[in-house]
């Protein structure tokens, strides 16, 4: 009789301890799912990547990344790191303007890319923006910033604080601009002040 309570006593605790590991296991999955929901990881990584995008058959973008992070869910996104150039080209392919910076986000269903940290765009006169941050909205064509920029021209630097252009730095205009912009004729060179909108 003592032989049989032992039994049905050990069978007891085996079960005690077996429905906590479960209910235990069942904790760690539902805590795992709730970080997961909680925290957005990217779905793919990729190191030291090139990157083209074609428009009905034509290359119009390749972007070179060092790290690049794609994430998913409800705020679709890459994450560019540890510098990036985007290659933007014409309807032949030839590149039009080159944009670099350190760090940059392109937020799909927002077609806008933010591009910080040590952003350069060179456009094909040989004219260089410098600036912290730019954005580019895709679906207008339009980089624009609120910073303070300075754009290096042939004749001189040109700073001011707020840019608006056409993606290819073909056309733009800038505020609060000053800077000196150099010519053969000394007496001719010009110091400005005010606004200036180059077409």
């Amino acid at each position: 009789m003592a032989l049989l309570l032992k039994l049905d006593f050990s069978k007891s605790i085996l079960l005690i301890l077996f429905s906590g590991m479960l209910f235990s296991c069942q904790n760690d999955i539902e805590q795992i799912e709730a970080l997961t929901e909680d925290q957005n990881f990217p779905v793919q990584i990729v190191r030291d990547g090139t990157f083209h995008y074609t428009q009905q058959g034509k290359l119009r973008n390749t972007l070179k990344a060092t790290f690049l992070e794609q994430y998913e869910g409800e705020n679709p996104h890459l994450k560019v790191s540890e510098g990036f150039t985007l290659f933007m080209y014409d309807s032949l392919e030839n590149i039009e303007a080159t944009l670099q910076a350190n760090e940059g986000i392109f937020i799909e269903q927002e077609q806008r890319m933010e591009a910080r940290d040590d952003v350069m765009l060179w456009n094909l006169e040989g004219e260089i923006l410098r600036t912290e941050e730019l954005i580019w909205q895709q679906d207008s064509d339009k980089v624009y910033t609120d910073k303070f920029v300075s754009i290096s021209t042939k004749d001189g630097i040109i700073y001011g604080k707020g840019l608006v252009s056409d993606s290819r730095f073909k056309s733009y205009s800038m505020k609060n601009l000053s800077g000196d912009l150099y010519v053969d004729d000394p007496a001719k060179k010009d110091s400005l002040n005010g606004s200036e909108e180059k077409p």
